[in-house]
């Protein structure tokens, strides 16, 4: 069972202090049975978010592309400086954000967003007014993937770092769903990378190894008929991890 009440609670106008929209990213996924020992062991370095004396969140993100899935085959091919571009509620809030994240190298990502009245099912001229300022010649996207999940969010009492863990990821493409029960996605944020993180060694000592994985990515690659070759690794661990959960991530 994940026992949340061990946390001190903080706000999220403490939490926004501190946004970590330039920040280095590490993910790791493993199955959600190891979670209760992990946080028992990271209670007294973090605090968890708590809004309206909620400390689990649902969020649900409409990702964009271009016909013919260029941002996807952006990180597919490995392409440095690829882009994400998404909606985002945050259902707890009702806050909804335009966001573009741009990947500067294989940890740093910088992720400019933008505040929208509601979420949208199409790019309004504004949201492309953001997109196109990366590209030399503009792109048209269209909606590719709905993404559901529920988040905990920890934030580190000495240091500007944040864990996220998403649990209960739903992938969404017109009528077809993918529910992955059981999985974590984790992510740690840092202004720089740190091997001394309480994360980090908690992981470690578990044998849960950092994953290249991305939310958007692997749901196009389970839906769609694209190529996938560059993310068969993540994908046959994905598949492992959901069916043994005892395995080592490894």
């Amino acid at each position: 069972m994940i026992d949340l009440q061990q946390f001190e609670g903080i706000s999220l106008a403490e939490m926004e202090a501190v946004k970590l929209l330039n920040r280095v990213d590490s993910k790791y996924i493993f199955h959600k049975n190891t979670l209760p020992e992990i946080l028992k062991e990271l209670s007294p370095y973090y605090s968890v978010l708590e809004i309206n004396q909620k400390r689990t969140h649902s969020y649900e993100s409409l990702y964009f592309d271009t016909d013919d899935y260029q941002l996807y085959y952006q990180h597919h091919n490995g392409k440095p400086n690829r882009l994400k571009v998404r909606y985002r509620r945050y259902s707890d809030t009702g806050l909804v954000f335009f966001e573009v994240k741009k990947k500067i190298s294989n940890s740093r990502t910088i992720k400019y967003r933008e505040e929208r009245v509601s979420l949208n099912k199409q790019l309004q001229s504004i949201d492309y007014q953001l997109f196109n300022s990366f590209l030399q010649t503009s792109e048209r996207l269209q909606d590719q993937l709905w993404i559901y999940f529920d988040r905990i969010t920890l934030v580190r009492k000495d240091l500007a770092e944040r864990l996220t863990l998403d649990l209960n990821l739903v992938f969404q493409k017109g009528n077809a769903r993918k529910f992955n029960n059981g999985l974590v996605v984790a992510e740690i944020k840092q202004d720089k990378g740190s091997v001394f993180s309480p994360v980090v060694q908690s992981f470690r000592k578990r044998h849960i190894a950092q994953s290249n994985f991305s939310k958007y990515s692997v749901g196009i690659a389970t839906l769609e008929k694209v190529k996938t070759n560059s993310f068969k690794p993540v994908l046959l661990k994905l598949g492992k991890i959901i069916q043994e959960p005892d395995t080592p991530t490894c």
